[in-house]
Protein backbone atom coordinates (compact mmCIF):
# COMPACT_ATOMS: atom_id res chain seq x y z
CA UNK A 1 0.00 0.00 0.00
CA UNK A 2 1.32 3.34 -0.67
CA UNK A 3 2.05 6.13 1.82
CA UNK A 4 -0.97 8.54 0.06
CA UNK A 5 -3.61 4.71 -0.05
CA UNK A 6 -2.53 4.50 3.74
CA UNK A 7 -3.49 7.98 4.53
CA UNK A 8 -6.47 8.07 2.28
CA UNK A 9 -7.92 4.77 4.74
CA UNK A 10 -8.40 7.24 7.53
CA UNK A 11 -9.90 9.84 5.59
CA UNK A 12 -13.80 10.61 5.86
CA UNK A 13 -15.97 8.90 3.90
CA UNK A 14 -18.49 11.69 3.43
CA UNK A 15 -20.84 10.12 1.36
CA UNK A 16 -21.39 7.55 4.11
CA UNK A 17 -20.93 9.61 7.16
CA UNK A 18 -22.90 13.17 6.21
CA UNK A 19 -25.99 10.89 5.03
CA UNK A 20 -26.69 8.92 8.29
CA UNK A 21 -27.53 12.44 9.51
CA UNK A 22 -30.34 12.54 6.79
CA UNK A 23 -31.15 9.08 7.42
CA UNK A 24 -31.48 9.99 11.41
CA UNK A 25 -33.01 12.71 10.71
CA UNK A 26 -36.05 11.07 8.23
CA UNK A 27 -36.51 8.27 11.01
CA UNK A 28 -37.23 11.38 13.46
CA UNK A 29 -40.11 12.35 10.76
CA UNK A 30 -41.48 9.10 11.36
CA UNK A 31 -41.92 9.29 14.78
CA UNK A 32 -43.31 12.84 15.11
CA UNK A 33 -45.63 11.70 12.17
CA UNK A 34 -46.49 8.77 14.65
CA UNK A 35 -46.47 11.30 17.44
CA UNK A 36 -49.19 12.95 15.55
CA UNK A 37 -51.53 9.79 15.20
CA UNK A 38 -51.64 9.03 18.69
CA UNK A 39 -52.56 12.71 19.85
CA UNK A 40 -55.57 11.86 17.66
CA UNK A 41 -55.94 8.66 18.63
CA UNK A 42 -59.14 7.85 21.55
CA UNK A 43 -58.60 4.40 21.83
CA UNK A 44 -56.12 3.08 24.54
CA UNK A 45 -54.63 0.21 22.40
CA UNK A 46 -54.18 2.07 19.81
CA UNK A 47 -52.45 4.89 21.56
CA UNK A 48 -49.95 2.20 23.26
CA UNK A 49 -49.39 0.85 19.69
CA UNK A 50 -48.12 4.04 18.67
CA UNK A 51 -46.18 4.66 21.75
CA UNK A 52 -44.74 1.21 21.05
CA UNK A 53 -43.36 2.09 17.47
CA UNK A 54 -42.47 5.54 18.30
CA UNK A 55 -40.15 3.52 21.15
CA UNK A 56 -38.65 1.56 18.60
CA UNK A 57 -37.97 4.59 16.31
CA UNK A 58 -35.77 6.57 19.63
CA UNK A 59 -33.82 2.96 19.68
CA UNK A 60 -32.79 3.25 16.14
CA UNK A 61 -31.90 7.01 16.24
CA UNK A 62 -29.84 6.59 19.34
CA UNK A 63 -28.23 2.79 16.94
CA UNK A 64 -27.40 6.07 14.25
CA UNK A 65 -26.01 8.27 16.88
CA UNK A 66 -23.63 4.96 17.84
CA UNK A 67 -22.51 4.66 14.40
CA UNK A 68 -22.20 8.04 13.64
CA UNK A 69 -19.80 9.07 16.81
CA UNK A 70 -17.96 5.30 15.89
CA UNK A 71 -16.92 6.98 12.48
CA UNK A 72 -16.12 10.33 14.25
CA UNK A 73 -13.85 8.95 15.98
CA UNK A 74 -12.00 6.39 13.88
CA UNK A 75 -11.26 9.13 11.66
CA UNK A 76 -8.61 11.05 10.81
CA UNK A 77 -10.23 13.70 9.45
CA UNK A 78 -13.68 14.98 9.52
CA UNK A 79 -16.16 16.96 7.22
CA UNK A 80 -16.83 19.36 10.10
CA UNK A 81 -15.11 20.11 13.69
CA UNK A 82 -16.15 17.11 15.52
CA UNK A 83 -17.60 19.24 18.63
CA UNK A 84 -20.13 20.40 16.04
CA UNK A 85 -20.57 16.67 14.11
CA UNK A 86 -21.04 15.50 18.28
CA UNK A 87 -23.53 18.88 18.80
CA UNK A 88 -25.61 17.83 16.18
CA UNK A 89 -26.07 14.39 16.99
CA UNK A 90 -26.96 15.18 20.20
CA UNK A 91 -29.48 17.55 19.05
CA UNK A 92 -31.50 15.81 16.61
CA UNK A 93 -31.36 12.87 19.53
CA UNK A 94 -32.76 15.01 22.35
CA UNK A 95 -36.10 16.54 19.57
CA UNK A 96 -36.35 12.24 19.44
CA UNK A 97 -36.24 12.03 22.80
CA UNK A 98 -38.70 14.61 23.59
CA UNK A 99 -41.26 13.20 20.78
CA UNK A 100 -40.65 9.70 23.14
CA UNK A 101 -41.55 11.57 26.38
CA UNK A 102 -44.24 13.11 25.16
CA UNK A 103 -45.87 10.28 24.24
CA UNK A 104 -44.28 8.05 26.91
CA UNK A 105 -46.81 10.72 29.47
CA UNK A 106 -49.20 10.50 27.28
CA UNK A 107 -49.51 6.73 27.39
CA UNK A 108 -48.26 6.61 31.09
CA UNK A 109 -51.07 9.76 32.42
CA UNK A 110 -54.11 8.92 30.07
CA UNK A 111 -55.41 12.41 30.67
CA UNK A 112 -59.33 12.59 30.34
CA UNK A 113 -59.12 14.81 27.54
CA UNK A 114 -56.48 15.77 25.22
CA UNK A 115 -56.79 19.14 23.77
CA UNK A 116 -57.04 20.91 20.74
CA UNK A 117 -53.97 22.57 21.01
CA UNK A 118 -51.89 19.44 21.73
CA UNK A 119 -52.95 18.50 17.89
CA UNK A 120 -51.61 21.60 16.45
CA UNK A 121 -48.18 20.90 19.08
CA UNK A 122 -47.90 18.19 17.29
CA UNK A 123 -48.52 19.66 13.94
CA UNK A 124 -45.51 21.99 14.57
CA UNK A 125 -42.84 19.48 15.96
CA UNK A 126 -43.81 17.52 12.67
CA UNK A 127 -42.93 20.69 10.71
CA UNK A 128 -39.76 20.98 12.84
CA UNK A 129 -38.66 17.52 11.78
CA UNK A 130 -39.26 18.24 8.25
CA UNK A 131 -37.32 21.22 8.18
CA UNK A 132 -34.27 19.46 10.28
CA UNK A 133 -34.71 16.25 7.06
CA UNK A 134 -34.28 18.57 4.41
CA UNK A 135 -31.74 20.73 6.16
CA UNK A 136 -29.25 17.47 6.91
CA UNK A 137 -29.78 16.68 3.18
CA UNK A 138 -27.90 19.86 2.43
CA UNK A 139 -24.85 18.76 4.56
CA UNK A 140 -22.54 17.54 2.28
CA UNK A 141 -22.90 20.78 0.10
CA UNK A 142 -24.23 23.53 2.43
CA UNK A 143 -20.40 25.21 3.12
CA UNK A 144 -20.85 26.36 -0.46
CA UNK A 145 -24.72 26.46 -1.25
CA UNK A 146 -26.28 27.11 1.90
CA UNK A 147 -29.37 28.81 1.11
CA UNK A 148 -31.76 25.74 1.62
CA UNK A 149 -30.07 25.01 5.00
CA UNK A 150 -30.24 28.33 5.91
CA UNK A 151 -34.07 28.69 4.95
CA UNK A 152 -34.42 25.51 7.01
CA UNK A 153 -33.10 26.92 9.87
CA UNK A 154 -35.15 30.06 9.51
CA UNK A 155 -38.38 27.59 9.67
CA UNK A 156 -36.96 26.14 12.61
CA UNK A 157 -36.86 29.04 14.52
CA UNK A 158 -40.06 30.54 13.18
CA UNK A 159 -42.13 27.14 14.54
CA UNK A 160 -39.71 27.34 17.82
CA UNK A 161 -41.92 31.03 18.27
CA UNK A 162 -44.81 29.56 17.42
CA UNK A 163 -45.02 26.54 19.28
CA UNK A 164 -43.69 28.85 22.45
CA UNK A 165 -47.07 30.70 21.82
CA UNK A 166 -49.35 27.83 21.79
CA UNK A 167 -47.86 26.55 24.62
CA UNK A 168 -48.03 29.72 26.76
CA UNK A 169 -51.55 30.31 25.34
CA UNK A 170 -52.88 27.01 26.35
CA UNK A 171 -51.41 27.14 29.58
CA UNK A 172 -53.36 30.75 30.53
CA UNK A 173 -56.46 28.57 29.46
CA UNK A 174 -55.85 25.48 31.60
CA UNK A 175 -55.72 27.34 34.51
CA UNK A 176 -58.46 29.38 33.70
CA UNK A 177 -60.93 26.27 32.70
CA UNK A 178 -59.17 22.96 34.10
CA UNK A 179 -60.99 22.38 37.77
CA UNK A 180 -59.15 18.81 38.46
CA UNK A 181 -55.43 19.57 39.54
CA UNK A 182 -54.85 15.93 38.61
CA UNK A 183 -55.84 16.57 35.17
CA UNK A 184 -54.44 19.87 34.98
CA UNK A 185 -50.61 18.68 36.00
CA UNK A 186 -51.14 15.53 33.57
CA UNK A 187 -51.83 17.92 30.25
CA UNK A 188 -49.24 21.14 31.46
CA UNK A 189 -46.54 18.51 31.48
CA UNK A 190 -47.99 16.37 28.34
CA UNK A 191 -47.64 20.20 26.71
CA UNK A 192 -44.35 20.92 28.48
CA UNK A 193 -42.60 18.29 26.88
CA UNK A 194 -44.00 18.87 23.12
CA UNK A 195 -43.15 22.61 23.88
CA UNK A 196 -39.25 21.60 24.65
CA UNK A 197 -39.49 19.38 21.36
CA UNK A 198 -39.95 22.43 18.96
CA UNK A 199 -37.35 23.93 21.54
CA UNK A 200 -35.01 21.39 20.88
CA UNK A 201 -35.97 21.77 16.77
CA UNK A 202 -34.30 24.83 16.88
CA UNK A 203 -31.18 24.09 18.44
CA UNK A 204 -30.54 21.91 15.52
CA UNK A 205 -31.26 25.30 12.97
CA UNK A 206 -28.51 27.18 15.24
CA UNK A 207 -26.37 24.16 15.02
CA UNK A 208 -26.44 24.08 11.49
CA UNK A 209 -25.88 27.75 11.38
CA UNK A 210 -22.61 27.68 13.23
CA UNK A 211 -21.80 25.10 11.06
CA UNK A 212 -22.16 27.22 7.58
CA UNK A 213 -20.90 30.13 9.09
CA UNK A 214 -17.37 27.82 9.87
CA UNK A 215 -17.11 26.38 6.61
CA UNK A 216 -18.83 28.76 4.23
Amino acid sequence: MSLNSFFASFLPKEEKLLPKYKTMASRIVVGADLFTELVSATERDKQVELYTKIKTIETECDNIIIDIFEHINNAFVTPFDREDMHQLCSDLDDVMDYINDSAKRMVLYHPREIPNKAMHMAEIILEGTKAMEVACGELGIMNKQPDIALEQCAKLHDLEHEGDDVYDNFVKELFETESDPKELIKIKEIMQSMEEATDRANHVGKTLRTIIVKYA
